[in-house]
């Protein structure tokens, strides 16, 4: 066994010696991936993690109907291999020596023996499993008590019992039921896998323990056998096989390593501190701090941390998504939307609420603009959107405290933090310092990190 791993190192390092025509070695450098929601990110950095190259691809959100949220996993390999290959152009001349994919949790791809998928991919905004979801929550609490989360709907759990019950045949006929980044590394390697920072999203693992939730697994009647092994995420989860690389621009057999869930790897790229708390700020946003033990909450979810230990997660769904939907309707730029924050308040009775999708610890509530006078203009409209989903990210924020965390520094990170009168009303209704996140694109970064751990270790073996 050992001596077959010497000869894959040894041929990993023949590969990445990366002589050019010139003669000279080039610039080693590792590449992040981000499997996001709507698009994907890729960043070429150097092991240290200095910014060389991104790309970024877009894909579309099928929304059919009925609470219903599916992408096609193969526009998913479309769009890395564009954003691959831009991030790649940017760097200009460097030698890949490893990679790593993190990306969007929950949901549910079902792929056969070869790794293709049965059908779209169920993503983390389906509402169509409530039913299964408040199935859970009547279980006896010996089989959900090692969760260390409430259900939803866009869990694996609810889902692939969703399907179980829906579509038996296709789950019958697949092969592996997977996360969305463990596919995109299956596309990659041809091996299948997990990490602890992904599974513990499913609600079909034992936080604990670390290991696949077996009892529940049982009592809801779900294939066990289709569920990957669990890897650390900085773990080797195969090589890249060469058509892949190909597809990529880059050399067959660099090692891959296992990743891990977005949030994870935005955590991983930031080096948090105890006393401090990330706010990731998209179309979504994440308050995330760090947690030494499995302490189940209530309004907050419990995930595996990179490398050991949890994070507190308190998600907010209506940031970014909303604000895009005030601005489209009022006509209005970004960098307008965002400048209204510099104007004063009115001090009068307008007020936003911002769910126009359902939040997970409020389901059923709306979003309106309420105290609507002739007086108002459009800059009040947007001023007073920016207000209230500001408020909303401050009522997660209590939640974090209701959990036992007084943090005392916010590190913000994401795309919707540039402009600057957007970050003075943030830090004054949060009453908390910002600080700016040491990488713009976290997730990738943390990503980089791990793939870069993954290059210095098989070197030094």
């Amino acid at each position: 066994m050992r001596s077959g791993h010497n000869r894959w190192v040894n041929s990993h390092r023949a590969a990445a010696a990366g002589i050019t025509r010139g003669g000279s070695p080039a610039p080693e450098a590792v590449l992040g991936v981000d499997l996001g929601t709507s698009g994907v990110k890729a960043l070429v950095a150097t092991p240290a993690g200095e910014a060389l190259g991104r790309g970024v691809a877009g894909y579309s959100v099928q929304v059919p109907g009925g609470g219903r949220a599916e992408t096609a996993p193969e526009e998913w390999w479309h769009a890395t291999r564009t954003a691959v290959r831009v991030a790649l152009a940017e760097a200009g001349r460097v030698n890949v020596t490893a990679l790593a994919v993190a990306g969007q949790m929950h949901g549910v791809v079902l792929a056969d023996e070869a790794g293709a998928p049965l059908r779209p991919a169920i993503l983390w905004l389906d509402q169509r499993a409530t039913a299964e979801a408040v199935t859970y929550a009547e279980l006896p609490c010996e089989y959900t008590a090692v969760l260390g989360n409430r259900p939803s709907p866009g869990m694996a759990g609810p889902l692939l019992s969703w399907l179980a019950t829906h579509e038996p045949w296709t789950v019958r006929a697949s092969w592996w039921t997977l996360q969305p980044k463990d596919w995109l590394r299956l596309r990659l390697t041809g091996q299948a896998a997990t990490d602890p920072t992904d599974a513990s999203g499913t609600l079909l693992f034992d936080l604990a323990r670390g290991e696949w939730a077996d009892p529940l697994i049982e009592k809801l009647g779900l294939p066990r056998e289709k569920l990957p092994p669990v890897l650390p995420s900085d773990g080797v989860a195969g090589a890249l096989l060469a058509g892949p690389a190909a597809d990529l621009g880059l050399p067959p057999g660099i090692p891959v390593a296992v990743g891990a869930a977005d949030t994870a790897a935005a955590l991983f790229a930031t080096g948090l501190r105890p006393d401090e708390a990330m706010l990731n700020l998209g179309s979504g946003g994440q308050w995330a701090v760090l947690e030494r033990e499995f302490r189940p909450a209530d309004t907050t979810n419990l995930y595996r941390a990179v490398g050991g230990g949890y994070y507190r997660l308190a998600p907010v769904q209506n940031v970014g998504i909303t604000l895009d939907w005030v601005r489209n309707l009022l006509g209005a730029t970004w960098d307008e939307l965002y400048g209204t924050a510099a104007r004063p308040g009115r001090g009068d009775t307008l007020s936003f609420d911002p769910h126009l999708s359902p939040e997970r610890w409020n389901p059923g509530a709306t979003g309106a603009w309420t105290g609507l006078t002739l007086a108002h203009e459009r800059e009040d409209l947007m001023r007073s959107a920016l207000d209230g989903v500001a408020t909303l990210l401050r009522r997660r924020l209590e939640d974090l405290r209701a959990a036992g965390h007084d943090p005392r520094r916010v590190i913000l990170g994401g795309g919707g933090t540039g402009h600057p009168a957007w970050r003075a009303l943030l830090e004054e209704t949060l009453g908390l310092p910002l600080t700016q996140a040491p990488a713009t694109w976290l997730t990738p970064a943390g990503a980089a990190r791990l793939a870069a751990g993954l290059a210095v270790g098989l070197a030094a073996a």
